[in-house]
């Protein structure tokens, strides 16, 4: 007796398939935000290492951070501070604990800078490798690299860890900036020392986004969470109100708020640096996702941007790197 093999019908395999989307659908969800969670931890992690390195840096630097940046080659004879500008290139302070540079003996290895959920690793330098620049990117000078990361999430709050402008004058400064010992920064626990970059190069820029010409992507820069009393975000600009006192206020929500992504980063609109920070981590409306946060006694923490401002302002009881003393109290 011969037996019939009996396959499939169409409305058994209608069904089978019908059951293989459902379950899909119920773990694709769960491995996004398992995924999600792993890319978090995994920059959380990077951030850390980051901290470690600034940490062993001021250890051998009489307990100093870096500064954000300086131009490569600087020097400042007989009160004159040269080069005037970038000629050679920046000294970004991530080359300062990256791994390969010698002089003080880091080890924090190139894919520590680079978070899993910002493009390409991060950003690219003002001067970027010729060839390694992003679409419509141009290097500041032509010809130039940097010492800089080849690429970097992170950045570095400027209340902390100060720019370039060491003597009043330098590119019109009327305040400067000073090194600062970790010790003098109040509440360490609660102050923040470094973030992640936007997920968008042309924001972190000197031009209009998306505006059509080759813009150059500011990466050397810092951050900060002040807003100067001429309603100015660069602090060395800022007028020094009678007896020293500071010439700039704690940015709140509402300055947060005032912009949208779509214009974050534009010299006409912009309120507060802190439109150049990351909001990575999460789904859903753009301002209520996270960034990672390296506070200044190595700790990291997740959150929104908002949270850095209350119910606790985490950038600093005052901006610390910038002279006069009276700043620095």
């Amino acid at each position: 007796m011969r037996h019939q093999r009996r396959g499939f019908t169409l409305v058994e395999l209608l069904v089978v398939i019908g059951i293989i989307a459902l379950l899909v659908g119920i773990l694709l969800p769960s491995l996004q935000k398992a995924r999600e969670s792993a890319n978090t931890l995994k920059c959380s992690a990077n951030l850390r290492s980051i901290g470690q390195g600034l940490t062993m840096y001021a250890a051998n630097f009489k307990g100093v951070f870096p500064n954000s940046y300086v131009y490569d080659g600087m020097s400042i004879i007989n009160g004159v501070q040269l080069p005037t500008a970038a000629t050679s290139g920046y000294l970004h302070w991530s080359y300062q604990i990256y791994s390969s540079y010698g002089k003080t003996n880091q080890t924090v290895p190139d894919d520590a800078f680079h978070c899993p959920n910002v493009e390409n690793g991060g950003l690219n330098p003002t001067n970027p490798i010729a060839g390694t620049e992003d679409a419509g990117q141009k290097g500041e000078t032509v010809g130039i690299v940097d010492k800089q990361v080849a690429r970097t999430s992170y950045t570095l709050n400027e209340a902390v860890c100060g720019r370039n402008k060491f003597v009043v004058g330098f590119q019109g400064a009327v305040r400067t900036y000073q090194f600062i010992p970790a010790a003098k920064v109040r509440q360490s626990a609660g102050t923040i020392l470094a973030t992640e970059f936007i997920n968008d190069w042309q924001i972190v820029s000197d031009a209009p986004r998306n505006g059509g010409a080759a813009a150059v992507c500011k990466s050397h820069r810092p951050v900060h969470g002040f807003i100067g009393l001429d309603n100015k975000i660069n602090m060395e600009t800022v007028a020094i109100p009678g007896g020293g006192a500071p010439g700039y206020r704690k940015a709140t929500v509402a300055d947060l708020m005032s912009n949208t992504p779509a214009n974050y980063g534009l010299s006409a609109t912009t309120k507060t640096r802190l439109d150049w920070i990351g909001h990575n981590h999460g789904r859903g409306n753009y301002d209520l996702k996270k960034s990672n946060f390296l506070y200044c006694d190595g700790h990291v923490e997740t959150k929104m941007v908002k949270e850095t401002l209350t119910p606790t302002f985490e950038w600093g009881q005052r901006m610390y790197t910038i002279n006069p003393g009276d700043d620095l109290q």
